[in-house]
């Protein structure tokens, strides 16, 4: 009889489960937090409170794995916010409307609890409350882990690590004899803050429903700002900062900033819209990649998805996403016959391409950012003119605009905007533009 066990049950560790149910006789699914009955917050997700927003990939993704499940969160209290009603500024200027994006703002615990009645009943997945602290390995291959109660987990065919961004994974492999992934890494020292209005029935702000502002490092000070239904009677608001700029708790400063915000929705929402709970913050420090591709000696019988491979800049909402993106390569892994032997080197062969574009995409609009350190792509000046051309032209260009939302969807590979007629699109519409002034 064949098992599979999956260290960690967040959004990641689910969709790992679902793969693995159809290839495995049995799958155990090991989560350290207590996770609740229903839909409700826990405490191992730190930024739980915070805005979460399924972009339309995701959506497909999800659907894909678990067909009607966009519109079941949705019917339990999630907005669908439509094209018309939704808008991206980019310091104050409105980019043009992506035709077919249908964002769909949504609390982290109700994602997760549908996720769970998905997962969790099928035959053969069991869910286990514990931690756990090391692995089991033979002869350079995993095969059970150890658990802090004291007990061992053997006979297990595929370890799946889907922790996150924290895992240990790093000291479980030392333990057996092996060496951790390297790591590269971005200090962003980001802060988020995010509070909930009360909302009238189908109320809008500046006629839209949802606003997405993004502040440039030619605004003072650089950040994010969106602002969405997510329940019928209530609006949530997210602000981000940076370094001194992170902002608190305070409800008078995040008035304040939603005062300040570019974006004329914000300041219509803290004059017509009570406040409707207390303000909650959340520090993202930085951007973390770990690179098991380069690990020559990775033991068979281990692989690992979700932000334990990519944790990025998460106002680019490309966390959801990219989970159900590993989830996809982990299935195809074990579908093309390559997974037979559990090798992990094909896996994180095919994984790596997914991990590269998004860290490409986070990793050239941070690092616009003065104050950020630590590895920065080859060719940095180069990306970043071409980036920026590109973001400057998709502000005019209603082809440009599509084809970078497509890339910020991840419906796209972010080589689509170095494509000659994306780029001839950009030049001319810069030349316009100065022409213009």
């Amino acid at each position: 009889m064949s098992r599979a066990l999956v260290v960690g049950g967040s959004v990641a560790g689910l969709l790992a489960a679902r793969v693995l149910g159809e290839w495995f006789d049995e799958v155990d699914l090991v989560e350290a937090d207590e996770l609740p009955a229903g839909a409700g917050p826990r405490a191992g997700i730190a930024h739980g409170d915070q805005l979460h927003v399924l972009l339309t990939m995701a959506q497909e993704l999800l659907d894909g794995w678990f067909p009607g499940i966009v519109d079941r969160v949705a019917a339990d209290g999630a907005v669908r916010c439509g094209a018309e009603e939704a808008r991206m500024l980019a310091d104050g200027v409105v980019r043009p409307a992506a035709p077919g994006l249908v964002p769909l703002p949504v609390r982290r615990w109700l994602l997760e609890s549908h996720l769970r009645r998905e997962v969790l009943p099928r035959q053969g997945v069991r869910l286990f409350r514990e931690r756990v602290v090391g692995l089991l390995a033979d002869a350079g291959r995993v095969h059970g882990v150890r658990l802090a109660s004291g007990r061992e987990v053997a006979r297990v065919d595929l370890v799946v690590d889907a922790s996150g961004r924290a895992t240990r994974i790093g000291e479980w492999l030392r333990g057996i004899g092996h060496r951790p992934p390297p790591k590269r890494r971005l200090n962003l020292d980001l802060g988020y803050a995010t509070a909930l209005f009360h909302r009238s029935p189908d109320q809008r702000l500046d006629d839209l429903s949802m606003v997405h502002s993004i502040r440039s490092v030619d605004w003072t000070p650089p950040g994010v700002g969106v602002l969405a239904p997510v329940a019928p009677d209530r609006w949530v608001c997210g602000i981000s900062g940076y370094g001194a700029d992170r902002p608190t708790v305070d409800p008078a400063e995040f008035r304040q900033r939603c005062l300040r915000e570019p974006a004329p929705a914000f300041a219509e929402l803290v004059r017509r819209c009570a406040p409707a709970g207390p303000v909650a913050v959340h520090r993202f420090p930085h951007a973390l990649r770990r690179d098991f591709h380069l690990t020559g000696d990775f033991p068979a019988g281990l692989v690992a998805v979700g932000d334990t491979v990519v944790s990025c800049n998460p106002v680019y909402g490309q966390g959801v996403p990219s989970a159900a993106l590993h989830a996809g390569a982990l299935h195809a892994w074990l579908r093309s016959g390559s997974g037979g032997d559990l090798d992990s080197a094909d896996f994180f062969a095919r994984l790596r391409v997914l991990a590269d574009a998004v860290w490409q995409v986070a990793a050239i609009e941070d690092t616009r950012l003065p104050h950020v350190t630590g590895d920065r792509p080859r060719g940095l000046r180069a990306l970043h003119a071409v980036s920026g051309l590109v973001s400057r032209a998709a502000r005019t260009d209603d082809v440009v605009a599509r084809e970078f939302t497509e890339v910020v969807n991840m419906r796209s590979h972010p080589s689509a905007l170095s494509r000659p007629g994306i780029l001839g699109r950009a030049v001319l519409a810069e030349a316009r533009s100065r022409f213009a002034r």
